[in-house]
C-alpha cells in the first residue's frame, strides 16, 4: 500500500524523521525521498526529516557506529521535539 494515496493536504501530520541508506537491498533509497516530500507538501506545520546514510543498508548489516548516530539521532530528534530547551535549535550548549 502506498501511503502517499492517503495524505491529505492541509491535515497536520506529527513530526518524523524518515531515514534512508544508499545501500538498502529491501528499499531503493529515492523512495524515502518521495515519501519525505509529500509529506512536506501537505502543508503540515511540523517538521518532516529525512536522514540519508550514504554507506547504510538495511538494519542488520549497519557498522556499530553506523547503529550508534541513528540512534543518537533518533534520542536528539525525540528531545527536540519534546520541547527540553537545551535541544532546541539556537540553544546554549
Amino acid at each position: 500500500m502506498d501511503m502517499i494515496q492517503h495524505l491529505e493536504k492541509g491535515a497536520q501530520y506529527p513530526a518524523i524523521m524518515i531515514t534512508a541508506g544508499i545501500n538498502d537491498s529491501r528499499l531503493a533509497p529515492w523512495q524515502a525521498a518521495k515519501v519525505t516530500a509529500a509529506l512536506q507538501a501537505t502543508g503540515s506545520s511540523n517538521p518532516t526529516l529525512l536522514r540519508f546514510d550514504e554507506r547504510g543498508g538495511h538494519g542488520p548489516g549497519a557498522t556499530k557506529g553506523q547503529t550508534d548516530s541513528l540512534t543518537a539521532d533518533f534520542i536528539a530528534f525525540v528531545l527536540w521535539r519534546a520541547g527540553l530547551r537545551e535541544w532546541q535549535p539556537g540553544s546554549p550548549p
